[in-house]
């Protein structure tokens, strides 16, 4: 017995041990893919009251009658200050914004996945989960890593914008990517072109069970994931991506 308790906190050490690896290695990646997009989709918008950019007319060259053309150009100073902001989007402060997000995706979506995750594998798998309990645990690691990167995306994403409706696409589309993911043809499906019997023909009963058991877990996942970011959000422990 003691000997079991051992190798089970070993392999937990070890999985968990493996997400925060795996967490970093995502978190470098989205930085230096999001440091990579042309800084001019990061610009803010100019609302009522902002002031506007100055510019310094030059002449570049002349019309075929001889009249100059005049062309408007930001000033040194606008570029300067464009040019700071754009510094502090992706200054080190913000990766470790970024490395908390990740964290907090990593436990919060976990922790949520964990009991629906272990209903599903273990009493509801039937003969498609044939190991329950390791199945279990291997859907909670994965899980815990993708919402993770979910945190990391949703911060980018959801910025400083009042919209309620980005909020739900962004958890929508990582759900729906996730169930179709999970998937699995039943053994009677014929293919070219796919089909699975009753009740819709491309999926069966069986297809669409798998759907509605993983639609239950990818919403208690990412929307546990996208709690926990509102809820530092407001508390100011993480700060929103500029």
């Amino acid at each position: 017995k003691k000997m079991c308790t051992k190798q089970v906190s070993s392999i937990g050490r070890i999985s968990w041990t493996t997400c925060i690896f795996l967490l970093l290695f995502c978190n470098a990646v989205c930085n230096g893919f999001i440091a990579s997009i042309p800084s001019e989709l990061f610009s803010p918008k100019l609302t009522v009251g902002q002031r506007q950019p100055n510019f310094i007319p030059f002449i570049s060259k002349r019309r075929p009658d001889g009249t100059p053309l005049i062309i408007l150009r930001a000033s040194e100073s606008e570029d300067q200050e464009t040019s700071s902001d754009d510094d502090e989007k992706f200054s080190f402060g913000q990766r470790i914004e970024s490395t908390k997000t990740g964290i907090v995706g990593l436990f919060a979506g976990g922790i949520a996945l964990a009991p629906f995750s272990a209903v599903h594998d273990i009493f509801l798998g039937g003969d498609e989960i044939r190991n329950g309990v390791a199945q279990w645990e291997f859907d909670t690691d994965m899980g815990s890593i993708e919402a993770a990167l979910f945190a990391i995306v949703y911060r980018y994403c959801v910025r400083k914008d009042a919209n309620p409706m980005l909020n739900m696409g962004v958890i929508g589309a990582f759900i729906l990517v996730r169930v179709l993911s999970k998937i699995q043809v039943s053994t009677s499906c014929l293919a070219a072109p796919l089909t699975c019997g009753a009740p819709l023909g491309y999926f069966n009963y069986n297809m669409l069970n798998q759907a509605f058991l993983t639609g239950i877990e990818s919403v208690a996942l990412f929307g546990g994931a996208a709690y926990a970011m509102d809820f530092c959000f407001n508390k100011k422990l993480i700060s929103k991506f500029p």
